[in-house]
This record gives C-alpha cells, structure tokens and sequence, in this order.
C-alpha cells in the first residue's frame, strides 16, 4: 500500500486545517505553543516558528512532504485592532522559514492580512452555512471554487443560531453543536470553532498540494512518530 505523506500544521489549534489535510490523504503532525487536547492528530507542544526553524537547521524538515501554518489572526481582524493593536504579526516570519524549508508550503490567514497574492475560499463554496472567507498563500499555484454571490442572510452576532441558519461563529455563539456539524468539525469546543478554519477548505488546498507532490514524482515517506 502507498504511504501517505507527512504534513506539518504549524500553529494548529485544535485542528481544523490538519483535518482538511488529512482528508486530502496526508497523515499529520500540528505544532502549536498551547496544549490543545481536543487535537485529533500527533502534536507536538512547542513554539512553532522555533520548531520549525529547528527542523530546518537540523535537516529534520525533509520527513515532511509539505509545511501548512495558520499564524494569529488577530492583528488584522477588525475586532481585534478595535479592541488593541498588541498583537503578533508572525506572517512574514513564518512565509521566510517557509521559503527556507524547500517544501511545498502554505500560509492561511484572514482577509486583510499581507498575504501574497492569495486565493480567498468561501463556506458558500463547499455548501457550509457560514460565509467565513480565508485566503491561502502558497509557493504552488492554487486555485478556488466559483465563488456563489452572498445571498442568504446571515444571523447577527449575539443572536440564537437555529438548524439550518447563516452564521458567524463568534463571540459565546449559540447552538454549538449545529455549527460543529456543519463546519465539520464535531471534536472542537466553542473556542476551537471560532479559531478554525472549515476542514473543507483545508480538503480543498491539500488536494491541490497531493497533485503537485504527484506530477513532481515526491517520494511519499514514512516516518517514525518520535
């Protein structure tokens, strides 16, 4: 049977990306610098950057197939800069390590964030219930579903959510565990769905990541969980 290739989720909170990805046919590790219990893959609790950059001193980086990172959002989202400007911007830190790794790789952030002529995915794109946009940066060309229009009216903020509604998934958002199940993400907390990407998004990119390890004939490894 063919190996799977490894891939590692730096910055992966509980795990949202790193289910897509798996989806998508890799196995994977997630690094991140809090315990998150709710992860459903092998982790790895450590400074992400720094566990990255070691990997890439030592060589180690090359058990890896590709690299994918979800760095903070907060220091360009639009509540958060209303609330405080004190937030970590570590895109192009995380995108020059990247760079460094020889790998395929790929950054996920918010829209508003200096990513580097990204593709923007959508929930109305995969047939989710919540608009949720992320762009995607890559050193391989991407490419994103036809992007329906905005149609459907979407619950305000603060609001009960009910089965079937548009929603943001924000704040102490209600009816968890609707949201868990149209996102895709039913192991997640209220706190991991507000952070998370769709897995579906992650599904959408990491096939895109399969084919080109494919046509680049990469050496699918297995490695030793160590």
């Amino acid at each position: 049977m063919t190996a799977r290739p490894w891939l590692l989720d730096v910055c992966c909170c509980q795990g949202g990306a790193s289910a897509g990805y798996a989806a998508a046919g890799f196995e994977v590790t997630g690094v991140d610098n809090t315990p998150q219990p709710r992860y459903p893959f092998r982790f790895v609790l450590a400074d992400a950057l720094d566990y990255l950059r070691e990997l890439i001193r030592t060589g180690e980086i090359r058990q890896y197939a590709a690299v994918a990172g979800s760095p903070p959002c907060q220091a360009h989202t639009r509540a958060w800069k209303i609330r405080s400007r004190e937030h970590p911007d570590l895109i192009d830190s995380m995108r020059s390590l990247m760079i460094a790794s020889g790998l395929p790789w790929v950054i996920e952030n918010v829209p508003g964030a200096p990513l580097r002529s990204p593709i923007v995915l959508c929930g109305a794109m995969f047939g989710l219930h919540t608009y949720r946009h992320r762009l995607f940066e890559s050193n391989i060309r991407l490419t994103a579903p036809d992007h329906p229009p905005h149609t459907a009216a979407t619950v305000k903020m603060g609001r009960p959510i009910a089965e079937g509604d548009w929603y943001h998934a924000v704040g102490n958002f209600s009816n968890v565990p609707y949201v868990r199940r149209d996102m895709g993400a039913p192991w997640m907390n209220r706190d991991g769905l507000r952070e998370s990407i769709p897995p579906v998004y992650a599904q959408h990119i990491g096939q895109q990541l399969r084919r080109h390890l494919a046509a680049q004939r990469w050496p699918l490894l297995q490695r030793t969980a160590s």
